[in-house]
């Protein structure tokens, strides 16, 4: 009896046995042969030489062309302002208006102090002009003549001194107006209407003007004359400098500037150089203050090797492209890039002229994996162009 029960267990596991493998068997061939079926077809792309302008990236700041602070230049309460503060302004706009009462009547009394004086000359000068006549007669003595000569002579200092404190009546009168005297961007009210302002009163409020716009960077000494070589430093007649700024969230802006100043001296604190790139700022992207990344481009052109960004890979060893072995499966080929150029990577090194890289369904390899190579596909422009 015991050795039945040895003999049908043994041919059970026997049975599971050849069961389990006949299963393994059928899906490793399925595998197989969805494996053979499904083998991706990919293109291939070479290295190739193009001919571009070097760049260097260094920190910017952007900073504004001018900023001006709005202050008070006579006495009076702060009547009413005429803006929405972070307003854009245009120059000789008015902003705020000084209660002007006080200097409108100094202004009218000034006024009148001068035709008052302009009368007293008048009649001085006609005065004077008879006693020129009368005194050649001898009908009047030469001290009355004396007299009437100093008459005229006060009474025209009297025209000057009134037409002076018209002249500052109308000045101080012109200050109850405070106009914008920049195009600009606008900040916070730092009086409220209704107070009394003085001229030390401070900044009642501040304008800075957006457009044009400076960025402004640094390059370190030791790199000042080698940049000068590779024409990152125009030379005297050369063409401009070109600069992109990289605003924070990575976007170049749109717009090119053009660098217009650098410095005349090294600074002796931090051992760089300044300069300064302008920009056009219409729309208002670039803001006074912010940090940013500056692209300075040569004037020289290079010719480098490049490959297409969107076809390399990079993991813990470094940045590199799937190409294809001689067993027609995918291998990776490393390589160390020297920037950006568009949508480029620059090669430095471990890449050659006409080296070969699959170009297509990047996404759905991985290494030693066997692929199909095919062509790329002419379009029909360029059959009709051969035939």
């Amino acid at each position: 009896m015991k050795k039945i029960l040895i003999i049908v267990s043994a041919v059970i596991l026997a049975l599971i046995l050849i069961r389990f493998s006949i299963t393994k068997y059928s899906e490793y061939s399925r595998a197989k042969s969805l494996a053979m079926t499904s083998t991706p077809t990919v293109e291939l792309g070479e290295v190739k030489e193009i001919d571009i302008y070097k760049s260097i990236e260094i920190p910017g700041r952007v900073q504004s062309m001018n900023k001006v602070d709005l202050v008070a230049r006579i006495d009076g309460y702060l009547q009413k302002k005429h803006f929405k503060e972070g307003d854009f302004v245009k120059k000789g706009q008015v902003l705020f208006t000084i209660e002007p009462t006080q200097y409108l009547n100094a202004l009218n009394k000034a006024k009148a102090d001068l035709q008052n004086a302009k009368a007293t000359l008048y009649k001085a000068q006609r005065d004077y002009d008879r006693g020129s006549e009368l005194v050649k007669k001898d009908f009047i003595s030469k001290s009355t003549y004396d007299g009437l000569y100093a008459d005229k002579m006060a009474a025209a200092a009297s025209v000057k001194s009134a037409s002076a404190q018209l002249a500052e009546a109308q000045r101080n009168y012109g200050y109850t107006s405070i106009k914008a005297p920049v195009d600009g961007k606008i900040g916070s009210l730092q009086i409220q209407e209704g107070n009394y302002v003085t001229i030390s009163s401070g900044t009642l409020a501040t304008i800075t003007k957006t457009n044009p716009i400076y960025v402004k960077y640094s390059i370190d000494s030791k790199l000042f004359e080698e940049l000068r070589q590779k024409d990152f430093i125009p030379k005297k007649g050369s063409a401009p400098i070109k600069v992109d700024v990289i605003l924070p969230n990575g976007e170049t802006y749109p717009i090119k500037g053009v660098q217009d100043f650098w410095d005349n001296q090294i600074s002796t604190t931090t051992g760089t150089i300044d300069f300064r790139a302008t920009f056009n700022n219409s729309d208002n992207i670039l803001i006074p203050g912010d940090f940013v990344k500056v692209k300075v481009y040569s004037n020289q052109k290079n010719r480098v090797l490049v490959v297409p960004q969107d076809i390399v890979l990079q993991d813990s060893r470094g940045r590199y492209v799937y190409t294809v072995s001689n067993d027609k499966t995918v291998s990776q080929k490393y390589f160390k890039d020297d920037g950006q150029y568009e949508n480029y990577w620059i090669i430095k090194d471990g890449l050659v002229l006409n080296d070969k890289y699959i170009a297509t369904n990047i996404t759905k390899l991985m290494p030693k994996m066997p692929v199909k190579v095919v062509q790329k596909e002419q379009n029909t422009s360029d059959v009709n162009n051969k035939k």
